[in-house]
């Protein structure tokens, strides 16, 4: 053999390994993402509002309620453990005598875990937490779930911006070293406007078939400090320039109230929405509307900086009183939901650098 196709051998060799361990890693993801596109098609026909993503993943993953240790194993654990991250919320049994505790603390839920076994003797020995996905606070959780009827680790990171989507990270629990593969799914969306309040009655009517529009560019532009405008007003007008500064008024007025939580208005009618009250960062812009140059305020109903319900959009013009400022003259709830999956992807992740 010459010398030189040694180690060519070698490489195609190794590549063929490293190619059969991705697959091997892959393969509890790439059936659970079999069984996702067969139940979103069916749920997507039913014209559900919100995708149900428990149901999505059963029967292949399950998320039974956890064991939790008894009385005297938690209270071991907790003089065990270095008590820095928040209240010990649970103590909970993973498999064989493995246990895991988690700790939760702040706003927004942030979850710390510690791993331990139970030694023959009784004493608590410190292993490995396993590598985590998503940061583990808010719309990023990680669960002590089955996988096929066997234990597994299940994080799942839920996604609203810029699309509608789930991710999950699978960790099967075997005493082999330890993989992860991810599920990656995405959904298509519909907005349409479910109320609206006017005391403009012309501006309501011209303004309701850009309501939409202007709720799924708040959520494309996810982070971003300005979303699309969708209907800007002509820069040649000298309005636009006076309206441009006034813009910066009322974002600072309106943002400067505990952040903007403020209602939408609704001129005296009821809102069916659960979350009438702005949360998160809404965001303002100018827009033309059959000549009249008006300011807009789009965002997402909630509690707060979390943002948990409708999109709720009010428009504003140049309040003619004594006092001068911005009056509301519109205002619309608009739903956002699922009517499609356009992919379903699996992948081997890249853990995730907590700071918190």
């Amino acid at each position: 053999m010459p010398s030189w196709l040694l180690p060519l051998l070698f490489t195609v060799a190794a590549s063929a390994t490293s190619g059969a361990v991705v697959q091997d890693a892959l393969a509890p993801c790439a059936a659970v993402a079999a069984q996702v596109r067969s139940v979103a098609v069916a749920s997507a026909a039913q014209g559900q509002r919100a995708v149900d993503y428990e149901a999505l993943l059963a029967p292949l993953i399950t998320l039974p309620p956890p064991q939790l240790a008894d009385p005297d194993l938690h209270a071991r654990a907790l003089q065990w453990l270095d008590n820095d991250h928040g209240p010990v919320v649970e103590v909970q049994h993973l498999d064989g005598p493995v246990w895991r505790i988690v700790q939760a603390g702040g706003t927004a839920n942030c979850v710390h875990e510690r791993f331990f076994r139970v030694q023959a003797d009784g004493v608590l020995e410190a292993i490995d937490t396993p590598a985590n996905y998503g940061d583990l606070c808010w719309n990023s959780t990680r669960d002590i779930g089955k996988l096929n009827g066997q234990p597994a680790l299940i994080e799942r990171e839920y996604l609203e911006h810029p699309t509608l989507g789930l991710d999950v990270e699978i960790t099967p629990w075997t005493d082999a070293a330890l993989s992860t593969c991810r599920v990656s799914v995405r959904f298509n969306d519909a907005f349409q406007v479910s109320e609206r309040f006017c005391k403009d009655a012309s501006i309501c009517r011209d303004a309701e078939p850009l309501a939409p529009r202007l709720a799924e560019a708040y959520a494309r532009a996810a982070g971003a400090t300005r979303m699309e405008n969708v209907a800007p007003p002509s820069p040649a007008r000298a309005r636009a320039r006076a309206y441009a500064a006034q813009l910066l008024d009322a974002e600072a007025n309106i943002n400067g109230g505990y952040l903007g939580y403020t209602m939408l208005p609704t001129f005296g009618s009821p809102a069916r929405t659960p979350y009438p009250i702005y949360g998160g960062s809404p965001k303002m812009e100018m827009m033309d509307l059959d000549g009249r140059t008006l300011i807009v305020r789009v965002g997402i109903g909630g509690v707060g900086w979390r943002e948990l319900g409708d999109y709720l959009i009010t428009l504003y013009q140049e309040d003619q009183g004594d006092e001068p400022g911005l009056a509301a003259v519109a205002s619309f709830v608009v739903e956002r939901r699922p009517t499609g999956l356009p992919s379903v992807t699996t992948s081997v992740p890249r853990p995730c650098v907590n700071t918190h």
